[in-house]
């Protein structure tokens, strides 16, 4: 394994997680086209605001004490990771990656202590403390074209999903070590865990199809159809329904029955839809397009299109957060 690099230490602490109100959340949204990301306003549907990031913003994860956002900056030679003031509005820093490039897939630990990125190009992930913002530890894939990234439930485990070797590497975090890859499909990317944990879903988007993995045993069980270009997944907060974007052109929507794999229905959207999530309250699925057709608003009662929201070019990765109140 190749010896861990050091990003660039930024003179900033996480501090202590602090109390946050709980009506007052914003939808965050990158625009990885325009190389923004947006604030926005869930009631409304409207931005609040809009900051420059650093290049090509792909994927967001958030600090445990929700003051500061980190970004996978993809354009080549992408290797840097964005930090955003989300308290300031502010793009405050950039943490070189150096020779690993192409940084896309984020993922956090559940403690939030680390923060996990692949360097996809390169098959490996660096690993980032949220404390520092330096990077302490690179850890190899051996898939090609590692692309995105999950961290286990009980956060002893990593998992990226390679599209060109066209299966999953589980990693042991503790020692950073390749335990096994599972086979799954064409162009394997996009993964979600089901809500109990007990099942890993990954979206084949070439083969138009998703592969379930036991990760009590790292196995698939089953590798089903999902017609399109299934490039995303998200569970509804139950578990009994299954979300997936398709990256075709127009875009859709396909809602499934999690246990049976029925499909519920499909629901056009706009062009290649990839970015989803959940609102908190579990009513509503955001769903994100490639470049300008913005972010449809399904409302999971009647499972329509309530509402779209024009962020920018290339609406895609999103989070919730929750502005934290002064200590």
């Amino acid at each position: 394994m190749r010896a861990a690099i050091l990003g660039v230490v930024l003179f900033l602490s996480l501090g202590p997680v602090t109390a946050v109100k709980a009506d007052n959340s914003l939808l965050l949204v990158c625009n990885k086209h325009e190389d923004t990301i947006s604030f926005v306003d869930p009631v409304r549907l409207e931005p609040v605001a809009k900051i420059a990031t650093g290049p090509n913003p792909h994927e967001i994860i958030l600090s445990s004490d929700g003051r500061f956002a980190f970004l996978s900056n993809y354009a080549p030679p992408g290797n840097t990771i964005s930090v955003i003031d989300l308290v300031n509005r502010k793009h405050v820093r950039q943490i070189s990656t150096g020779e690993f490039g192409r940084i896309h897939g984020a993922a956090i630990a559940p403690d939030g202590r680390h923060a996990y990125f692949t360097a996809g190009q390169s098959s490996y992930v660096v690993e980032v403390d949220t404390a520092t913002f330096e990077i302490i530890r690179t850890i190899a894939t051996h898939g090609k074209i590692s692309h995105m990234v999950v961290v286990s439930p009980d956060g002893k485990h990593l998992y990226t999903a390679n599209i060109v070797t066209e299966n999953v590497s589980v990693i042991d975090l503790a020692s950073g070590e390749l335990m096994c890859q599972v086979p799954c499909g064409k162009g394997a990317e996009g993964m979600c865990f089901t809500p109990d944990g007990n099942r890993l879903w990954v979206g084949n988007q070439e083969a138009g199809s998703i592969t379930i993995i036991d990760p009590a045993v790292n196995v698939a069980l089953e590798t089903f159809p999902c017609p399109g270009m299934p490039v995303r997944i998200r569970f509804a907060r139950d578990g009994k329904w299954a979300f997936v974007a398709s990256w075709t052109d127009p875009g859709e929507l396909v809602v499934l029955e999690a246990d049976t794999h029925k499909e519920i229905k499909r629901i056009p959207v706009g062009r290649q839809a990839i970015g989803l999530e959940l609102s908190p309250d579990g009513k509503r699925v955001f769903v994100g397009c490639e470049h300008t057709d913005g972010v449809h608003v399904i409302d999971l009662e009647s499972l329509s299109v309530t509402g779209k929201i024009m962020t920018g070019d290339g609406s895609d990765a999103m989070a919730w957060w929750t502005p934290p109140e002064a200590p």
